[in-house]
Parts: structure tokens; sequence; C-alpha cells
């Protein structure tokens, strides 16, 4: 992605409108393949250990904004905190349904989701307010750039089902649309460099660690844990032609900019092409 400039990147902010969007996906997970990602163990499993994180980790976020939106003086970015919240919310029970179908599988989806929800009480119980948006804002990034991949490079989503492939797309749309709300939150509250970039240290060690745990669970649970070819699969998605890390290496370090802001990659044009689409949806 191509960097604006700093004034542009703040304006683009300041003009996002974030609604809310209560989707009308029909498919029957009854109906999915076990191994839904185009036959791909490696790939499915990867993104069956998102979904049982996003739940609990969508309320973190929410939690982390509400809890800081006081030092919010800007009218515009209060409506924006409230859109934030409602696309979070669904976000949180759409995979929530999803999860019930992998624990139909075997998979212990639901155990994951309850310690999640445990270390979500501990961390507002322990965490300053101030510190867990500064892990909000972190992940944020994160998320944003992996929807940026997803919406732009067409081996991501290679053999999924295009009813379940609309699902993570929109997932991916309003990552998006709010990348840049808890980041602008976190600036609004006094949030400081050296604790924006040491926290993403942080969150890039302990994300890749969680979801790689979650993943071996999954694929130990199917016998796949230590196949050749399910590891020649990984190396693949995360470091091939069109491999994860290629794709978003440079995104990530930018985070580490003393000037950065999440608009600096400008992409507002992924969002315009998925509307013009005609998207069913109800708005909330």
């Amino acid at each position: 992605m191509t960097i604006t400039p700093k004034e542009t990147a703040l304006a683009i902010s300041a003009q996002m409108d974030i609604p809310g969007r209560k989707m009308d996906f029909e498919f029957d997970l009854e109906n999915l393949p076990r191994y839904w990602h185009g036959g791909d163990i490696f790939k499915t499993t990867y993104n069956n250990a998102l979904s049982c994180l996003f739940p609990e980790g969508e309320r973190m976020f929410i939690d982390a904004v509400r809890d800081n939106q006081h030092f919010v003086k800007d009218e515009k970015l209060l409506t924006q905190v409230k859109g934030f919240i409602k696309q979070e919310a669904i976000h949180g029970h759409e995979h929530a349904q999803f999860n019930k179908y992998l624990d139909g599988l075997g998979y212990p989806a639901s155990k994951v989701e309850a310690f999640e929800k445990k270390e979500k009480v501990l961390m507002k119980k322990y965490l300053p307010a101030i510190h867990r948006l500064a892990i909000t804002s972190a992940v944020e990034h994160f998320t944003a750039i992996m929807a940026h991949d997803l919406l732009t490079n067409p081996k991501s989503s290679d053999g999924v089902d295009e009813k379940f492939k609309a699902l993570w797309k929109w997932h991916a749309v309003e990552e998006t649309e709010h990348k840049a709300v808890a980041f602008d939150v976190y600036q609004q509250a006094g949030g400081g460099y050296i604790h924006r970039i040491t926290t993403m240290m942080m969150v890039t060690i302990l994300f890749c660690i969680r979801v790689s745990s979650v993943q071996a669970i999954f694929l130990w649970k199917d016998g796949k844990l230590f196949s050749p070819k399910v590891w020649m699969q990984g190396i693949k998605m995360y470091f091939g032609k069109n491999g994860l890390v290629k794709n978003i290496w440079r995104d990530y370090i930018d985070y580490y900019r003393p000037s950065f802001h999440p608009w600096d990659h400008d992409n507002r044009e992924l969002l315009k092409e998925w509307i013009d689409k005609g998207q069913s949806y109800k708005a909330v």
C-alpha cells in the first residue's frame, strides 16, 4: 500500500463512516467440508483457531475503547466509537456461531473461548485501561493488514465456498473501515509512542503463540500435527510466493514509525468495491 501524507491520513480518518451491519448470510454449516479452505488442512485449522479467539477478543476491544472514550472530545470520533462497538459485537456473535460448528467437529472451541473469557476478566481487573487500549490498537493493526491481504490476494481464499468466503470478506471490510478507531482514541487518551511500539512487540509474540497453540491442538485432534504434508502447507501459506508474511510484512513494520497512522495506508477503494456489489444487510 502507498503511504499517504499525514494530513491526508487524518482527514480520511475524520470522514470515515462506520455503520453497524447485520448481514444476510445464507449457508449451511452442516454441509461445510471439515477442511473448508479448499481442502487445505493448515489454512483451515489456522482460520478455525482465529475464529475461536475472535469472540472474547472483540469484547476486550469494545471494553478497552469504551473505558477510554471519556478522553475523546471530538464528536465525529465518538460516533465512530459507537460504530466500532456495533461492528465488533456483531463480529463476535457471528464467530461464536461458527465456533459451535467447530465444537460439533470435536474441536475444543468452547474451552478455548472459556479460557479467553477468564483471561479477559483478569486483564480488565489488573491492566490499566490505556494499556488495554494499546493492545487493542496493536491487534487492530494486525487484523487490518490481514484483512487487506484477504481482500487483495485471491490466493488467500482459493477454494473456499463462495457464501462462506462472503462472511470472511465482510469481516475484512469492516476491519478496514474501523481500523483507525482504537488508534485515534489511544492518541486522544494521551497514549505515547514508546508504549505503543513496545506493546506491539509484546502483542506480536503473544498473538503468534496463541494462534499457533490453538491451531496445534486442532491439528493434534485430527491426527495431523506431525504430518509433513500439513507443515509444507503451512510453510507455503506463510512464506510462499503469495505468502502471508511476504504480503503483510512492510505494512506491519510501518506501525513502528513515530508518525504512523492507520490511514497512511489508504485502501478505501476496497470498501467501495465491496459496497458497489450490492450487499444484503440490515442497518443496526
